[in-house]
């Protein structure tokens, strides 16, 4: 069963994420692994930022084949109190779930994920997620692990390029975020996320992160949970914004859902949702 320990919550705090020495459950592992599944191959032509959302029916910009069953398992999933738990040891007693994102690479041709911080342009004041992030397969250099900068969630939002600037082959644009611009950092301090089916790792809203692209031979399966602690505001008033391929980012009616606590300012708008 999943857990974290003092030790890990003070190398999140520390370092800007962790990854849990222990493995999810059985029984939820195996829950994640079918609704994936079910989700790549009921929606074989998404692209990955098209992936976002499969909790919400239809997902965002209705772009998913609608099953209401599949989005509430995954619901389910993330309001899981094994995950939620340690959540909390991270983020405190009232959270959020907000977010959620199938993180598809398929075999020889899942792209590189430049390097970026999550949240830029995401509507919660202060800034604060914490990304719970999800192994269904191993993951390591050959399939395109997560790199992660040690302490860069301490400095704060760094410079971003333009979207119409990321023109690198090979490269995904206006996946996720917006890319960093690479002079503000050392890539030097690189550190590779090698982690196992069924561990998962808690990173940061503000940790410079990125991916390789996948070259093996298989496709390589993930998916992340955000959340949010209550005490931020999940703004409403910020306008839907538009990435550079023409994909717009619903916010401003999205449901999220309270899964321990109280919401207290937050609108949760997840009335048509199982409670």
């Amino acid at each position: 069963m999943l857990s974290i320990g003092e030790n890990e919550i003070t190398h999140y705090h520390e370092e800007g994420f962790v990854v849990s020495q222990n493995y999810l459950s059985d029984e939820i592992m195996n829950k994640i692994s079918k609704c994936y599944d079910d989700f790549v191959a009921t929606n074989p032509s998404l692209t990955l930022e098209e992936m976002a959302s499969p909790h919400i029916y239809g997902g965002v910009n209705m772009k998913h084949q609608i099953n209401h069953s599949l989005s509430n398992n995954f619901l389910e999933i993330g309001r899981s109190n094994e995950i939620v738990s340690q959540v909390n040891k991270i983020l405190g007693p009232d959270v959020i779930l907000w977010g959620m994102h199938i993180m598809h690479k398929p075999a020889k041709t899942g792209k590189k994920i430049p390097w970026h911080q999550d949240g830029t342009y995401w509507p919660i004041n202060p800034k604060a997620t914490c990304s719970v992030w999800i192994a269904i397969t191993d993951v390591d250099e050959t399939n395109g692990c997560m790199q992660f900068i040690p302490k860069s969630h301490k400095n704060g939002t760094l410079p971003h390029l333009q979207e119409d600037k990321v023109k690198e082959e090979g490269e995904l644009k206006g996946s996720l975020d917006l890319k960093i611009d690479e002079k503000s950092f050392n890539k030097n301090e690189a550190v590779n996320c090698i982690i196992k089916r069924g561990q998962a790792s808690f990173h940061d809203t503000y940790l410079l992160h990125s991916s390789d692209a996948n070259f093996s031979e298989n496709p390589r399966k993930a998916i992340v949970l955000r959340y949010m602690p209550s005490s931020s505001l999940f703004d409403r008033n910020i306008p839907d914004r538009v990435s550079a391929n023409g994909f717009k980012y619903e916010f401003q009616e999205r449901p999220i859902f309270l899964v321990s606590g109280n919401a207290k300012q937050n609108e949760l708008r997840n009335s048509n949702y199982p409670s």
